[in-house]
Order: structure tokens, then sequence, then C-alpha cells
């Protein structure tokens, strides 16, 4: 039976908590990038994800335009990370940098709760629509991604590309 849905909130992270996040994120990355049999990152996953993550967050914590949150319960624990940035590719959207919730708060609404409340800061700072890219092995995330009305606009074969329009007039998305 599912523990009942606790309040969550969001938590601006510090420089000293984001190194302690680069570190397991950029390693999670190259895990995954493994694990979607992406052949160009068969030798250098590691490499890849160092390099990507220096270009989303090249100031760590204070990167302009960036929005890394730290997820917390109501009793204050730090339960997973999530955040988006500015895209870089697309007038007033907002790119999915992480939604990761800790294993041991996984599959009690947690994760889905968060990133409602992601779109809808996003949202509120005027942000047009949401995109994401999804390893197809989390499948978990995908169909989560999916149910909030998330469309796959391109497929590379281990991840897609997803993105959700909000409709800002309403402040709904």
């Amino acid at each position: 039976m599912k523990e009942t849905l606790k309040q969550i909130s969001f938590k601006k992270m510090n420089s000293d908590e984001f190194k302690v996040y680069s570190k397991w994120s950029v390693k999670a990355y190259a895990d995954h990038l493994l694990k979607a049999d992406d052949e160009r990152f068969r030798f250098k996953a590691l490499k890849a994800a160092k390099s990507e993550f220096r270009d989303v967050f090249p100031e760590g914590a204070d990167s302009a335009d960036n929005y890394l949150y730290i997820v917390v319960n109501k009793n204050n624990e730090k339960i997973g990370v999530i955040g988006y940035q500015k895209s870089p590719f697309e007038e007033n959207a907002a790119f999915v940098t992480e939604n990761v919730i800790k294993e041991k708060y996984r599959g009690k609404g947690y994760g889905k709760k968060a990133f409602v409340k992601l779109q809808e800061d996003a949202c509120e700072k005027g942000f047009s629509k949401m995109v994401l890219n999804v390893f197809k092995h989390t499948s978990v995330s995908y169909a989560m991604y999916e149910k909030n009305g998330f469309k796959v606009i391109e497929d590379y074969g281990g991840s897609v590309i997803m993105e959700k329009h909000f409709n800002n007039e309403n402040s709904q998305f």
C-alpha cells in the first residue's frame, strides 16, 4: 500500500549542495548513456557527461537562466533534485535538466507532484512550453511524462525528446 503523499517544496540549491549533486549527476548521466546503447559514448560516456554538465551549468549553482531545486518534504528531508534551464535552442522554452527522487521516496507520488510543481514554476516565469530528454530504459519516467501530456518530437533510438505547450493565459499548463 502506498504511503500518503506528503507536502513538498522547492529550495534553491546552494554551492555546497551543487558540488555534491554535480558528482552524482555526471556519473548517473554517463550510466544512462551506456544503458541507452548509444555507441557514440561507449568509451567516452563519462567524458561526454562531464562536458554536457559544464555546458548546462558553467557557473555551477549560480548559472544564468537555470532553476535548479532540491525537493524537500514537510519534514525538511531532501528527497530529490529537479530543475530546468532556459532553452539554448528555442525562445520561451524551458528545458528540463534534472528530475530525480531518491530511491527510498519513489513510488509515493513525490516525483509526480514535484514535476507538476516544476511545470507551474516554469509557466509562472513566462515559459510557453517545456522540453525534456528521457531515456527509453527509464520506463517509469517516460510513462509519467506521457501521462503529464508530453509528446515525443524526436526519437534517437535510446532516448527521445518530448515537449508540452503551456496555456499561459490562465496560468495553466
